[in-house]
């Protein structure tokens, strides 16, 4: 599946590369970019329905570029090194490129969000014959992916480094914290996209695998922010 193999890549090259990643983000800023509007114009071209020949592998990219595979899977790495155990190297090498990995992350989705925000829109005609399940399903997915954006926008840009000085420590921790609804948006949308797909076992298996990697984190941050909590009531205890 598009996403495993996703997410399998970029973690190895995150976990592998983290030094590389953070001396040249810079040139992988430019690089990511590039591809963005390349693949953004596969993306117009798609929903044109124009006819485009590729050379070996090309559309097996940009159908993980497109699909949002690309993208959810970076998200994923940025929103589960939050969580994982810091007394491992791994953990410390990816919190160490968090930043970049967000802004990576935000670029290469950008083709998937034109793609399917020109694609709700000319079918909205289809979209008024629906009822039930279907329609409301639509509605929810477009509706949090449209707040999702929203949210994205603002934790992307004071994820550079020269937004980030602008701020207060504190106005920017305040903001971060909306990453956590972000995340809340994303899983909706994704489980209202395959809600809408006909039942089949990659549908089904789709639907476990988002709702178990999401809920599992949700999980372990619940679990993350108890355990700081008491550690803070027992300091104070000891203090007194």
């Amino acid at each position: 599946m598009t996403i495993l193999i996703s997410v399998f890549f970029i973690t190895i090259a995150s976990v592998f590369l983290s030094k590389y990643i953070k001396k040249y983000s810079q040139c992988l800023y430019l690089i990511f970019t590039f591809i963005a509007l390349v693949a953004t114009v596969h993306a117009i071209m798609i929903v044109n329905n124009y006819s485009i020949t590729y050379i070996p592998v090309l559309k097996q990219v940009m159908k993980a570029i497109d699909s949002g595979a690309v993208g959810g899977a970076s998200f994923m790495l940025v929103m589960y090194t939050g969580v994982l155990n810091k007394k491992y190297k791994v953990t410390r090498n990816l919190m160490q490129i968090r930043a970049e990995l967000s802004i990576l992350s935000g670029i290469i989705t950008i083709p998937h969000n034109v793609h399917y925000f020109f694609h709700f829109i000319l079918g909205k005609a289809n979209l008024s014959a629906q009822v039930g399940i279907p329609l409301w399903a639509n509605l929810m997915m477009f509706t949090s992916a449209v707040f999702a954006i929203m949210i994205m926008i603002p934790l992307f840009i004071t994820s550079f480094r020269y937004f980030r000085k602008k701020m207060s420590g504190k106005a920017w921790k305040n903001l971060q914290e909306y990453a956590y609804i972000f995340y809340g948006l994303l899983f909706i949308q994704v489980i209202m996209v395959y809600v809408l797909k006909p039942a089949s076992m990659t549908r089904n298996f789709c639907l476990v695998f988002y709702s178990s990697i999401f809920l599992s984190y949700a999980g372990q941050k619940i679990m993350q922010v108890y355990n700081k909590k008491r550690t803070a009531v027992s300091v104070k205890i000891k203090e007194v």
